[in-house]
């Protein structure tokens, strides 16, 4: 009977140290489990799960992917034409751009613009009065009225002719008089449009206007200078009012030897600014300069583009993208969607699709152009990327 207790006293304390573990565990459960009353992650989440190679796998619940749809596109080996970025200035279109100034010397009797006015072809932008073209009018009206008086003479002498009252001699005369005086009239008339006056102004000289002649706006525009002032004395070489029609403009660029290669007349371009983000604006390539520049190893180039709403201004610094042309490309590289190409802690990186979920795929980019970027590691033809949706499996991966 002795022996019993002793069994008992050797077996009590195991069990006392088993009742203490089970407490223990109802106290603090182990890592991963969840105890009653606890609550489950959320059935939309992604399930982060791992493949065979170690990489990790998002599948997307049903529900979710109802509410957000993820293109998927193959990867394929295609041409691939490099686009080409760089930063310019704007500039002013010289057909669209007009210095207007007095062809001769004179002093400004009337201003009837300012700047900022937009002004219509054959507008009157000032007046000045020159003492040489008062000189060059009576010129005109006196060759004017000895041509009329030759004219009537000839007429006459035509009508004797005829009658035999007058002599073939004297008829031949007239005719050479009338000659005479119709080639210095026209001789007067040039003087005066060489001085700046228009036909209708040579058609309309009066004695109270003589001496004046009007500026006149050869272009539909906008006044964007004005260097003249009320009473000025000018001279031919000065430029009282700069016209220019900003609905077209010019991008000057600078590329270097590298770039060249890949731009061409009449190329596609776009035009961005930080002043409109998001917003881009076509353009085509208008020339390639031949010459390269021995200091900056560069060469010009110049785009131009339509700015209809005005958007734009000369001067304005500006991002001009030149589209390659999958055309002139001969070898084709692996290449995906740029937008299928996030990056995630500096990293580019695409989401490949596998079985009912998206690995994660580091990749490796090399030129982009059209709206694609070539891949040069990290991806195989064949594969599917996401394409819209990536950035949905960007914030799962990142929870």
């Amino acid at each position: 009977m002795s022996a019993v207790p002793s069994k008992l006293a050797r077996i009590l304390p195991l069990v006392v140290v088993a009742a203490a573990g089970m407490g223990l565990g109802l106290l603090f459960p182990r890592a991963g489990s969840a105890p009653d009353g606890a609550s489950t992650p959320p059935a939309n989440s992604a399930k982060p799960a791992s493949s065979s190679d170690g990489k990790t796998t998002l599948a997307l619940p049903a529900d979710a992917l109802r509410k957000n749809q993820i293109e998927v596109v193959e990867v394929q080996r295609q041409r691939l034409a490099r686009d080409v970025e760089v930063v310019g200035s704007v500039d002013l279109a010289p057909n669209y751009h007009a210095q207007i100034g007095p062809l001769i010397a004179g002093r400004i009797v009337s201003i009837k613009s300012q700047v900022g006015d937009r002004v219509r072809a054959g507008q009157v932008l000032a007046e000045l009065e020159s003492s040489e073209v008062g000189q060059a009018q009576a010129a005109y009206l006196t060759a004017r009225a000895t041509s009329l008086a030759a004219q009537a003479n000839l007429r006459r002498e035509r009508e004797l002719a005829e009658r035999k009252v007058s002599s073939e001699r004297e008829r031949e005369l007239a005719e050479a008089a009338a000659i005479t005086e119709q080639a210095q009239l026209a001789a007067a008339t040039q003087r005066l449009r060489a001085l700046g006056l228009r036909q209708d102004d040579i058609k309309q000289i009066a004695p109270e206007r003589a001496g004046i002649v009007p500026l006149y706006s050869p272009i539909d525009g906008t006044i964007i200078a004005r260097s003249i002032s009320l009473g000025q004395s000018v001279q031919p070489a000065t430029d009282a009012f700069s016209v220019a029609n900003l609905s077209q403009l010019w991008v000057q660029l600078d590329l270097f030897e590298k770039d060249l290669p890949y731009v061409h007349a009449d190329q596609r371009a776009e035009v961005r600014t930080e002043v409109y983000p998001g917003k881009s604006f076509p353009a085509r390539v208008a020339y390639v300069g031949q010459v390269i520049d021995e200091k900056t190893r560069t060469a010009p180039v110049r785009i131009e583009f339509d700015n209809k709403e005005g958007l734009f201004r000369p001067g304005q610094f500006v991002t001009a993208t030149l589209q390659g042309d999958a055309s002139r490309v001969l070898s084709e590289v692996l290449a995906v969607p740029r937008k299928a190409v996030l990056t995630v802690e500096g990293r580019p990186l695409v989401f490949v699709q596998e079985g009912g979920g998206f690995a994660k795929r580091a990749v490796e980019l090399g030129a982009s152009g059209g709206g694609l970027v070539e891949v040069r590691s990290g991806v195989a033809a064949g594969d599917k990327v996401a394409v819209d949706g990536g950035f949905l499996l960007k914030s799962e991966l990142l929870r």
